[in-house]
């Protein structure tokens, strides 16, 4: 695996697309320039280092930030910056600011030494200026986390020794043993191991909380499902008692069910058969009285004898009337005449007499009519009564107008004679009239007679028919309230079964058997009374015992399988410890050969070593058989705690803490990494006693034996010769072309030394807009050309 290209754009300096190519060694270099001056031709040679030279302030260490940066370099210090939004161009003069950048590593992953299945892997990462972000492998979005992984399986990565910054070449040197340390996780190839253990034993602490919290709610839980589990057999005692009650209930209630219906279908025919006599009188009697009630309706005696009478009394009225006209008529005659009299001749005592007679012979057959209770006769003395009257007013008129003695008919007025006469004619047609009138009375008067004796009969009929009907009537209610006890029992029973036995479905399909009533009852409210003596349980008892038992079962699985990860993550702890530890000191040692061997080249001789710095657990091995024997006592789970000892189990769980992960478990833990180093005709107590020269040359030849034992897929240094002298930077120059052909070399100078051993030299300027700009130079063919 090794560096094709990079491509830049928009990251600090770099604002435009800029891509430097860096081919497979010894296939030969293309010449690479900025954007459209780029060249695509690819000539023949050697290539295992490049370098990158220009003026201080071009933007040369912009090209290392870039690679570190899209590689995940998260501190902004580190990258000479502040804010996320200092890596993107800032703009210029000239040039406008931009608003993305964006770095992509091309790797040829031909060998597959990267675990992914691509030949090309190209690694991207970009930011805007609003602080969004995003990491890219071939295009797909991935975590930071995906891609520290990656790198460290394929040994470089943006903090290892494959990058060396500007100023930082003495920083392992000067480093803490424990920083080394860090260093040579990387160095020795076990980083991607470390990465996995600490993953691991973020798990194992995660799985450890989670198993403290499980076993606290188990504590929590099980008092409660104990409680719930006395209540669920006192709950299933009861179902037992309930179900058999209800069969003895079913059993009584429905002997009684059967009687009470047994009694109902006798009484109801009966009731059914009388209401049906009682119906039949009813309608026999309704028409009786139906007839009796027409008879009724019809005009009665008073009222029909009134009508006749009234009829009679009419005509006699119209008579009387006629009576008056003609009176009336008369008197206008009599008077048209008196006019014409020329000498009056007064009454005659012989006709006054005559009309007194006449007069009392009326009253005396008035008085007589009056004596005789007869309707008929009674209408004919009110009729004597009203001549009497007229005769009476008659014979005053004569005496007090006496009749002339000569009379003028010519001179009258005819048409009063006309309807005088015509009043007279009237008066023929009444007296017929009233004749026919007084027979019609007579002849009711003889009906009437008849219709009493029919009326009489029906009386009797009904008398009798009424009393049958009563008879019936008392028999039907007696029936009728002996059906409504029935049935009110039957209700109330049916409720009564309801309470007991809560439905009423059954009574349709059981089927009655001969019980011990009395004994049937008692053993019924037996079963009444030990349900009262187990008493009320809460209906939901039984769904938060289900709910509590599912809840303690899921975390009782989830506590073994807590334990089981705990166990599996422990193992794989242990066997990634193992693996580091062995490669680490295989590693380790060839690291400290090669370190003094390239010391010695260096330096021209002097001694130099690498020491590993231990630490006894003794005292972890005392506690981590205490650990053992408290997880061996646990794993009964949360059941077998009691109160007593919650705080114990607390201390016994912080002692199993996954913190004791991060040392070993046998032997000594490794804390640090010193250097002992001494140029030749020195000696020196420690390394920071050395000089700058001296230890940027101690720096070197320690990232040589690191490459040499574990070379990287490339390996960047920025200006790592600054504070040599050239004898020095001759020394580097060779071994730089010694390990050329393990990996790519990366080189940002100013030394013509290092320039000289460079099979490819780029060169970065920047103009007045501020833009970094590359051009890139084949040594080879410069060579040629010179020739020529």
């Amino acid at each position: 695996m090794f560096l094709q290209k990079i491509e830049i754009q928009g990251f600090k300096s770099f604002a435009q697309k800029t891509i430097l190519e860096f081919p497979r060694p010894e296939q030969g270099c293309p010449l690479v320039s900025s954007d459209s001056m780029m060249a695509k031709k690819t000539l023949s040679g050697s290539c295992g280092i490049a370098c990158i030279v220009g003026p201080n302030g071009s933007g040369k260490s912009n090209f290392v930030d870039a690679v570190r940066w899209v590689l995940g370099e998260q501190s902004l210090k580190s990258l000479r910056g502040k804010k996320s939004e200092d890596v993107i161009f800032s703009g210029s003069d000239i040039k406008a600011r931009l608003s993305l950048a964006q770095v992509s590593l091309h790797l040829n992953n031909e060998d597959g030494a990267m675990p992914i299945d691509y030949q090309e892997v190209i690694i991207s990462r970009k930011v805007y200026r609003n602080g969004e972000s995003e990491y890219l492998i071939n295009k797909s979005k991935v975590r930071l986390q995906d891609v520290l992984m990656l790198v460290a399986k394929s040994n470089f990565g943006q903090k290892s020794y494959s990058i060396v910054s500007q100023g930082s070449i003495d920083s392992v040197i000067m480093a803490t043993p424990a920083e080394r340390k860090d260093y040579f996780d990387e160095a020795v190839g076990v980083k991607q191991f470390q990465i996995k253990r600490d993953q691991s034993i973020n798990k194992l602490e995660s799985a450890w909380n989670n198993l403290r919290q499980v076993d606290a709610l188990l504590t929590e839980i099980t008092p409660r499902l104990n409680s719930l589990t006395r209540q669920v057999k006192r709950l299933e005692r009861r179902e037992k008692i309930e179900i058999e009650l209800k069969e003895v209930a079913q059993q009584y209630y429905g002997f009684l069910w059967h009687n009470l219906e047994e009694k109902i279908v006798e009484v109801k025919p009966r009731l059914k058969e009388v209401e049906k006599d009682l119906s039949e009188k009813d309608i026999a009697l309704r028409e009786l009285q139906n007839h009796l009630r027409s008879l009724e309706k019809e005009d009665s005696r008073s009222k029909v004898f009134g009508e006749l009478q009234q009829k009679y009394q009419s005509i006699l009225d119209e008579k009387n009337k006629l009576r008056e006209e003609q009176m009336i008529l008369k008197n206008k005659i009599d008077l048209a005449k008196q006019r014409l009299i020329q000498k009056a001749v007064p009454l005659q005592f012989s006709e006054v007499i005559a009309k007194l007679k006449e007069i009392t012979g009326l009253q005396e057959k008035m008085l007589a009519s009056l004596d005789n209770k007869d309707l008929a006769k009674f209408s004919q003395a009110k009729e004597d009564a009203r001549e009497i009257s007229r005769l009476t007013r008659e014979l005053l008129d004569q005496m007090e107008n006496p009749k002339i003695k000569e009379k003028v008919q010519g001179e009258i007025d005819q048409n009063l004679l006309k309807d005088l006469s015509e009043v007279e004619n009237d008066l023929t047609g009444i007296d017929q009239r009233l004749a026919a009138a007084q027979k019609e009375i007579g002849n009711f008067n003889q009906q009437e007679e008849q219709k009493k004796g029919k009326f009489f009969d029906l009386q009797r009929q009904i008398t009798t028919k009424q009393d049958e009907y009563n008879r019936l009537s008392n028999q039907a209610s007696t029936l009728r309230v002996e059906m409504a006890r029935l049935e009110t029992h039957q209700q109330d029973l049916r409720q009564e079964i309801k309470d007991e036995t809560s439905e009423l479905t059954w009574l349709s399909s059981y089927k009655s058997e001969p019980i011990n009533e009395g004994e049937t009852r008692q053993k019924m409210l037996n079963l009444k009374h030990q349900l009262e003596l187990i008493g009320g349980v809460d209906p939901q008892t039984i769904q938060e015992y289900t709910e509590t038992k599912e809840r303690h079962d899921f975390l009782s699985t989830q506590a073994e399988d807590l334990r089981d990860s705990i166990n599996s993550l422990e193992k794989v702890i242990n066997d990634l410890d193992d693996k580091i530890q062995v490669q680490f000191d295989v590693a380790f040692k060839e690291i400290s050969k090669e370190f003094s061997k390239y010391f010695k080249i260096l330096f021209g001789g002097g001694k130099a070593e690498l020491i590993l710095q231990k630490e006894d657990l003794t005292e972890d091995k005392k506690s981590e058989t205490t650990e053992q024997k408290t997880e061996s006592e646990l794993e009964g789970g949360v059941e077998i705690i009691q109160p007593g000892i919650l705080s114990m189990l607390s201390e016994a769980e912080e002692k199993m803490s996954p913190k004791r992960f991060l040392k070993k478990k046998t032997g000594k833990v490794i804390t640090g990494i010193d250097i002992a180093a001494m140029p030749p005709g020195k000696k020196v107590s420690s390394i920071t006693m050395l000089s700058g020269g001296e230890r940027s040359l101690a720096s070197i030849a320690l990232i040589c034996a690191v490459i040499a034992n574990n070379p990287s897929p490339f390996v960047i240094l920025d200006e790592v010769d600054a504070a040599l002298d050239e004898s020095n930077s001759q020394r580097f120059s060779q071994i730089t072309s010694e390990l050329a052909h393990k990996t790519q070399f990366i080189i940002i100078t100013h030394n013509r030394a290092t320039m000289h051993q460079a099979n490819i030299l780029y060169g970065v300027t920047m103009g007045q807009d501020g833009i970094s700009k590359v051009i890139g130079l084949k040594m080879e063919e410069a060579a040629k050309m010179v020739r020529q």
